[in-house]
């Protein structure tokens, strides 16, 4: 999987793990998290999106994705 660098305030790189379903944020302060169950289609979404943390805040954390931190 490879990791990409994002325009954002705070979100540094995301990445995307098709075979495990799995979207990986890598936050400015630090912080890598991964969160499960996340489809191609979502991932397309966020990777387009113009906001990845207020993406990362409505979706993944708005709608309860299970998150692990690395």
């Amino acid at each position: 999987m490879d990791m990409i660098y994002v325009d954002s305030e705070s979100v540094d790189q995301i990445g995307y793990d098709p075979d495990a379903l799995e979207a990986h944020v890598i936050f400015k302060n630090g912080g890598h998290y991964v969160y499960s169950d996340v489809t191609s289609e979502t991932w397309d979404r966020f990777r387009d999106s113009t906001s990845k943390g207020g993406f990362v805040n409505q979706e993944f954390r708005g709608k309860g994705y299970s998150v692990r931190k690395l």
